[in-house]
């Protein structure tokens, strides 16, 4: 059993092969929330990891403010991974035995905790079961997408373009890999092409001021992000639109992205054949800014999708 997850500040993602060898795609919030409840066999939204009670996902997108943990920093995220991995094993019914290599990824902002990662995703116990998976690897962020979208590309028989930047939006970073004459050039994978909280995490924080300011009610960040992917904001059973707000927020955040990487990249930009989108924040781009932008359907999943693509290669 192969599978890549993709371990992200708003959403983890997953991908695996099904029976008939296509792709088995899922996904869950990014966040938890504390919980008195013990586990037992029947409630199977209980997680118990180092003497803590956890609800992970939607449901604990729905408890009180107070107990929710949101994952928006590296340290969060290495303390919660292992929880968002047995819950992507739970979702999916798979066994941690029977998984011979996992691959996620990792910003290169945070190169620097590559093993420490790895160490804390390899093996640890959760609801008093012991996890350890017999090859765990670790890439780059946007590496793994630059893949699927290579992968893609062959499948439908597109051409690829010879000279071109994947722009890999995430809830808290932008990490960029640039492609010449179709090979990545790796000696850019580090953390001078890896941009913290220029994410997504803008535009949810546009949308928690709004929700502050119109209804005078705090939500975390996630809560915000599900109110600009929904476009409705729902108070005490009353639904809210706000797809004019939230398309303006994508304008808004397309053109301040735009100019941030215009800062770093103008010059390549210039001779690059595209620039492509993904991950995410891919869906909050307006690919009518530029003619040189590209947007894809389902980016969000390439991330995982690559990280599967290299449990392959690499088994």
């Amino acid at each position: 059993m192969l599978i890549g997850i993709d371990t992200g500040f708003g959403h983890t993602k997953y991908a695996f092969r099904n029976k008939d060898g296509g792709f088995k795609l899922g996904k869950f919030p990014s966040v938890l929330a504390l919980t008195d409840e013990v586990i037992d066999e029947f409630n199977k939204n209980i997680f118990l990891f180092n003497g803590q009670s956890y609800y992970i996902g939607d449901i604990a997108l729905k408890q009180d403010l107070k107990r929710i943990k949101e994952v928006n920093t590296y340290k969060e995220l290495e303390k919660y991974a292992p929880l968002l991995i047995g819950k992507t094993l739970q979702l999916e019914n798979l066994s941690p035995q029977k998984i011979e290599v996992i691959t996620l990824g990792l910003a290169p902002a945070h190169i620097n905790q590559v093993e420490n990662f790895r160490k804390k995703i390899s093996s640890f116990s959760l609801n008093k079961k012991d996890y350890s998976f017999k090859k765990t690897l670790i890439i780059p962020q946007g590496f793994g997408a630059t893949i699927a979208l290579k992968y893609f590309w062959k499948e439908q028989d597109k051409k690829e373009y010879d000279n071109y930047i994947v722009i890999d939006i995430g809830f808290n970073t932008i990490d960029t890999i640039i492609i010449y004459d179709r090979e990545i050039d790796k000696s850019r994978l580090n953390e001078n092409n890896s941009f913290e909280k220029r994410g997504v995490v803008r535009i949810a924080e546009m949308m928690q001021n709004h929700i502050r300011e119109h209804f005078n009610k705090e939500i975390t960040l996630k809560e915000a992000l599900a109110v600009i992917l929904c476009g409705e904001y729902k108070l005490r059973g009353q639904i809210h639109q706000l797809n004019k707000v939230v398309t303006d927020f994508k304008n808004s955040y397309t053109k301040d992205t735009m100019l941030f990487l215009e800062q770093k990249y103008g010059n390549e930009f210039d001779k690059l054949d595209a620039i492509c989108f993904v991950g995410g924040g891919g869906y909050f781009i307006n690919k009518e800014y530029a003619s040189s932008i590209q947007t894809f359907k389902n980016s969000e999943y390439f991330n995982a999708i690559g990280n599967l693509i290299t449990s392959e290669e690499r088994k």
